[in-house]
């Protein structure tokens, strides 16, 4: 299993980032990781050239600013968009919101919270 360098959390559910971010550090294929309350943050990020893309981005759906739905269309306008692998968590299950993510290429899998090893590697599976 290949080992995920950076990883970006996106969600403003700051309980639901600490879980997170225990699960991942306990998890020995996750090295560093960031957490951003919305999704403005990170398309800052994500535009300048100088910096590293995140090998994963887990994205929720509903945030403040700007939600998930929005920072998927905006990336879907980055260049570098096909190296790019989101990961939507949502507690969500609407099968509209799973029909949804479907729509855009960065999208590699919605995944319903809550969120576990066993998902985490499913996930390093599917980019491998």
């Amino acid at each position: 299993m290949n080992k995920v360098n950076l990883t970006y959390i996106i969600d403003d559910d700051k309980i639901f980032v600490f879980v997170l971010k225990k699960i991942l550090k306990k998890n020995e294929n996750f090295d560093e990781v960031l957490d951003f309350k919305n999704g403005e943050e990170v398309l800052d990020l994500l535009s300048n050239k100088d910096n590293t893309l995140p090998n994963i981005i887990l994205l929720d759906i509903n945030m403040p600013v700007i939600d998930g739905w929005q920072f998927l269309e905006e990336i879907e306008k980055l260049p570098n968009k096909e190296k790019l692998n989101v990961f939507i968590m949502s507690s969500s299950i609407d099968t509209n919101d799973i029909e949804k993510s479907k729509l855009f290429s960065t999208v590699k899998d919605f995944i319903s919270k809550p969120i576990n090893n066993d998902k985490l590697n499913k996930l390093i599976e599917s980019i491998s």
